[in-house]
């Protein structure tokens, strides 16, 4: 709180607002297939407030690589759930990995598609063609997770999802060399 009230009026707004994902994630498990998303949603919102920290406005760029990021987040986190489904099964808790098991890869693929394309358009609209090394470097090690884990053998899933550190220094590096060359 102490940190958050030091940012402009626009930014502690979100930042509030932001409690509400939060609070109510824990309990998302138990009423829906999705609390992936809900994670995506709330792990990534400091996208947004990022941008509105720096600028004090809300554009379309932070937003749409906020909704890159929530993509990313389905994946990544369906991959780590893929470790629970036996058990989440038996006590009733709700995952992606419980109602796409039967179509992971293509489920997880589309996630890191859309991610990568967005993730893309930003860096495009960016002017940040010589960052695209990094998002290349990024979207093959996306697709490499979906060839790495095993249903079977939760430590391959456990391992794929690790490799998102990795991932995400990419897109960071990316986003770095792009501000240090504007």
């Amino acid at each position: 709180f102490l940190i958050l009230i030091q940012f402009n009026f626009l930014t502690i707004c979100l930042g509030i607002f932001s409690m509400t994902f939060v609070f109510s994630y824990p309990f998302v498990k138990r009423y829906t297939y999705w609390p992936q998303l809900f994670l995506g949603f709330t792990f990534n919102w400091g996208i947004v407030m990022a941008w509105t920290s720096i600028t004090n406005e809300i554009s379309y760029l932070p937003i749409l690589l906020y909704v890159g990021a929530i993509f990313w987040t389905l994946g990544y986190d369906t991959i780590y759930g893929i470790q629970d489904i036996s058990d989440d099964e038996v006590i009733g808790v709700k995952s992606t990995a419980i109602k796409f098991k039967n179509n992971l890869n293509l489920f997880i693929g589309s996630c890191y598609l859309i991610s990568s394309a967005i993730i893309f358009s930003v860096m495009m609209t960016l002017k940040a063609n010589y960052c695209l090394v990094f998002l290349i470097f990024f979207i093959f090690s996306l697709f490499y997770q979906i060839r790495l884990y095993d249903l079977k053998k939760p430590k391959t899933c456990l391992k794929a999802f690790k490799l998102n550190n990795l991932s995400g220094l990419t897109v960071f590096l990316g986003f770095v060399l792009l501000t240090i060359n504007v």
